[in-house]
């Protein structure tokens, strides 16, 4: 598994993948059939209120990992994807 930031692509070490909310694909603006993707993806969202809540977090952990790759970029240091964010 590999997360995309802002800097570049890292992978997600097994530990901290195993700890991620389960959330399905987001719809990709490329694909042709966009709309059924959208559509799917509310659908899921809209199921439970546990989905929305797996969706922040993962959301979340996202932005905190984005901060840090730059930061580490900014210090020219190494990163490594943690699960920092997932708190």
């Amino acid at each position: 598994m590999m997360l995309s930031t802002s800097i570049g692509a890292f992978p997600v070490p097994a530990d901290v993948a195993v700890r991620l909310p389960k959330v399905p694909n987001l719809p990709d603006p490329r694909a042709p059939d966009i709309g059924r993707q959208t559509e799917e993806f509310r659908d899921w969202l809209e199921s439970s209120p546990e989905h929305m809540v797996s969706y922040e977090r993962l959301r979340r952990w996202q932005v905190v990992q984005d901060e840090l790759a730059r930061q580490a970029k900014k210090e020219g240091r190494p990163f490594t994807v943690s699960d920092d964010g997932l708190g």
